[in-house]
């Protein structure tokens, strides 16, 4: 299989002159679940399921373990994982206490191995469709009220299909609309659930 792509807008700052410039940009993404590796191992080896499983979990306590504890994790032909922190900012580090120290993220960085022959990948063009169409933002916010007009509720899916976005784009798209408090989401972070914001795609300012 080769890995699908389609060539996106470089996000420009404001002030700059738009003169568009495009990068290749990964879509289609799927996920390798722990169970289709495990298979895949079992398959190529003389290892059994559960070793496998074993093994995996083994993996994963050991690298907690490490990284916990500060260390830098090399495994070879895959990569290092360390840990970044995270603090209040402050104009005197003397006055941060070590409590107020939190765990920011794990880093991971490739094993030139990884990348080299990673980097044999096929690359292809997404079919037709699969590409986010150029709206300008007014372009949207009337299909947006036209959307409202017979709905009183949007997810992600809906976006997608109506602007003929990509899950990235209405991403980013759903991100800017609830900045400019067009848009306010009801329900979690995981499940989103938009209305519009009272006053905006003619919606009532007394809702």
């Amino acid at each position: 299989m080769a890995v699908e792509f389609e060539f996106a807008p470089v996000p420009m700052p404001s002030g700059r002159p738009k003169k568009l410039r495009y990068y290749p940009r990964v879509v289609n993404r799927r996920t390798v679940s722990t169970p289709d590796i495990v298979k895949e191992i079992e398959m190529a080896c003389t290892l059994t399921r559960t070793d496998v499983v074993a093994v995996l979990d083994a993996l994963n306590r050991s690298l907690v373990g490490w990284l916990k504890d500060g260390w830098r994790v090399h495994i070879d032909g895959i990569g290092y994982f360390d840990v970044s922190l995270t603090a209040p900012e402050t104009r005197n580090p003397k006055d941060t206490r070590a409590s107020s120290v939190k765990f920011k993220n794990v880093n991971f960085r490739a094993d030139k191995e990884l990348r080299y022959r990673v980097a044999e990948l096929k690359a292809e063009r997404s079919k037709a469709g699969s590409h986010s169409a150029h709206l300008s933002e007014i372009e949207i916010d009337m299909k947006l009220t036209e959307f409202f007009s017979e709905n009183s509720i949007l997810v992600r899916r809906d976006i997608e299909k109506i602007c003929q976005m990509t899950r990235v784009t209405a991403g980013r798209c759903l991100k800017r609309l609830q900045e400019e408090k067009k848009l306010k989401n009801i329900n979690t972070k995981q499940q989103p659930v938009y209305v519009p914001v009272p006053g905006h795609y003619r919606t009532s300012l007394e809702r």
